[in-house]
């Protein structure tokens, strides 16, 4: 069976041979090595002409890169039409070479689905997010694009409006895959009750997600921690919907009543985003006992979450973030809004607060500080839990399903 990946990142195997330093799609990719009779193909967005097609440990890569008019980059500042019309002909000229048996498209809103109107092959589309829904997360309550001009000047404000447009229009185009595309594969009740909404014909395979293999193979987890100083860890915190806003209210709060405790955040955080949210909420980060620590190793990652008292997840909307994941693998307790797919991956075992309520988040957090046995359970639960949703051997039968499923109509229509 011949099977045609689209991602949006460059594979690791493709930038080298030998060492696999990926996220979740790499270890994803691994598992279906395993699956004999499975001929796969990764194409993927390139930012060079220069790069070439290579086929490493059986696997074919094929870079993609888009060509674009200086008229077309002006205008693709305003609009997705273009490049939503590129990438589906780009994808097509990939479908004629491999003649595949299905094609997998990685997230609905890159667009890659769109060529489910130009072949006849099997599409199925693995969801990550969904601009569609999360256009309703675009600013925190409170906040507009007046907050940010207020912030960052309001010669931004022509900016911040042709950005509105853009996304409008990516919205548009990511609407035409959901009616495009019939096959799709989640693993929340969110993302299946999104696809009921989006396509009702549609079908819908569970398939969980993977993790980094270092997770999974990792010896080291959480243990209750002996003092008293609460250490809360997050990660991720790039846009708006990721909850900013929320993680400086609940700080604000928590050092306001006196709680001894420190914040780590890992990951990205955008400056103009600090910036904005500082402004507004007049109070700076770093003044409220969170410490940013930008990127880090998968190693000392690890280290974090399992030193740390518990993790902490303030987004106004998810699907199934795998920072949640991972942390629950490793047996950390976690406190989370209660948004998307979140509450599907806790399954009880974990405490959940209604979005843009940073009292509640702040009670959460020293309720279960407070109780260790609440915390030692959601720990030993969420490991179990974790543990089988993101085992290789589980995953590898859910995607074969789906393949075959998708294969046997390919057959049908030849």
């Amino acid at each position: 069976m011949k099977v045609l990946w689209f991602e949006v990142t460059t594979p690791s195997k493709y930038k080298n041979q030998n060492v696999v330093i990926g996220g979740w799609q790499d270890s994803l990719e691994a598992i279906v090595r395993e699956i004999p009779d499975i001929e796969l193909s990764v194409a993927f967005p390139s930012k060079t002409r220069n790069d070439i097609v290579k086929n490493v440990d059986g696997v074919t890569y094929i870079p993609i890169y888009l060509e674009y008019t200086l008229w077309e980059r002006f205008m693709s500042k305003w609009t997705w039409d273009i490049y939503a019309n590129k990438v589906s002909e780009a994808a097509l000229n990939v479908v004629k070479q491999i003649s595949p048996d299905v094609i997998q498209c990685f997230g609905s809103e890159w667009l890659w689905g769109l060529v489910a109107l130009k072949t006849k092959v099997p599409c199925v589309i693995h969801i990550q997010g969904s601009i569609v829904p999360y256009m309703n997360a675009q600013f925190p309550p409170g906040y507009n694009e007046y907050t940010i001009a207020e912030a960052l000047g309001f010669k931004k404000l022509l900016t911040i409006r042709k950005q509105r447009k853009l996304i409008q229009s990516w919205v548009k185009q990511e609407s035409k895959v959901w009616k495009a595309v019939n096959f799709y594969m989640g693993r929340t009740e969110w993302d299946r009750s999104l696809t009921n909404m989006m396509n009702p014909k549609a079908c819908y395979f569970h398939v969980d997600e993977a993790l980094r293999d270092i997770f999974l193979s990792e010896n080291k987890h959480w243990q209750y921690p002996n003092r008293n100083k609460i250490i809360l860890f997050s990660t991720g915190c790039t846009t708006f919907w990721k909850g900013p806003d929320m993680m400086l209210k609940t700080a604000r709060i928590l050092k306001s009543i006196g709680i001894d405790f420190e914040w780590i955040i890992a990951g990205k955080m955008d400056l103009n985003l600090k910036k904005v949210v500082e402004h507004h909420e007049k109070c700076r980060f770093e003044d409220v006992n969170l410490k940013l620590i930008g990127f880090t190793t998968p190693d000392k990652l690890i280290n974090y979450l399992c030193n740390c008292t518990m993790y902490v997840h303030t987004a106004y909307i998810e699907n199934s973030p795998n920072s949640i994941c991972e942390a629950q693998i490793l047996g950390v307790p976690i406190v989370s809004t209660n948004v998307g797919g979140i509450s599907t991956l806790l399954d009880g075992n974990g405490d959940l607060v209604p979005a843009n309520d940073p009292w509640q988040m702040a009670n959460a957090i020293i309720d279960l500080a407070n109780n260790k046995d609440k915390m030692i359970r959601y720990s030993k639960n969420g490991r179990k839990i974790a543990s089988l949703r993101h085992s290789p051997i589980v995953i590898k039968e859910q995607l074969l399903n789906c393949y075959e499923v998708l294969s046997r109509q390919s057959l049908s229509e030849k």
